[in-house]
């Protein structure tokens, strides 16, 4: 799939999601620079080691970090390259 002329996006890992949460505001991302985010969770690419079917997420409403039962759950994504 072409997105603004490249095909090379690709959801984050866990460390590099966390890099942009900014506490103190709501939602805990700067909206400067990420307009329009949902104060919801947030995929990345991160398996969780001790069960394969989880993943980490954030969740930009908290600023909170976790993992998620089923890698198949009603998440937003916010790809990167």
């Amino acid at each position: 799939m072409v997105l603004a002329g490249y095909t090379d996006w690709r959801l984050p890992s866990i460390d590099e999601l966390e890099t942009i949460i900014k506490l103190g505001t709501a939602p805990t991302i700067d909206t400067t620079y990420f307009p329009n985010t949902n104060a919801s969770y947030y995929w990345s690419s991160t398996t969780y080691a001790y069960y394969t079917s989880c993943a980490w997420y954030v969740y930009f409403s908290y600023g909170s970090v976790s993992y998620d039962g089923v890698k198949s759950g009603n998440h937003y994504v916010r790809c990167v390259r």
